[in-house]
């Protein structure tokens, strides 16, 4: 048991480091944008509030970016938005080997994003 969560730990720093050595070619730091780092995600209430928090966050990213822009202008930032934040997503999910199968979970959650303006009245 106890070489299985070291086999975890070790894949996960390998994977963790190629991902960091591939976001640095974006020019892309950890810690550049000074927001604390997660704890516990572990536990799924902490990783659900997490996951919340974040979306939240590119949302209001998107908002304060559209805002700021002349009428005519946002809902083209607002496509862009949305084709950058697809590309993130497939970014993220092509850290992971094949057999995660993050894809099909992506796609789901696009789905259900497209699907949520539609339930908000």
């Amino acid at each position: 048991m106890c070489g299985e969560f070291d086999d975890q730990e070790r894949i996960d720093e390998e994977l963790f480091e190629r991902f960091v050595l591939l976001v640095n070619h974006y020019g892309v730091m950890p810690g550049q944008a000074g927001t604390d780092a997660p704890v516990g995600l572990q536990e799924e209430p902490v990783r659900a509030a997490y996951m919340d928090a974040l979306f939240k966050a590119g949302l209001t990213r998107s908002l304060n970016d559209a805002a700021n822009l002349p009428m005519g202008e946002r809902m083209d930032a607002l496509a862009g938005q949305a084709i950058v934040f697809a590309r993130l997503a497939g970014f993220l999910a092509g850290q992971f080997p094949p057999e995660t199968d993050l894809f099909r979970t992506i796609t789901g959650a696009l789905l259900d994003g497209h699907s949520e303006p539609g339930q908000i009245s």
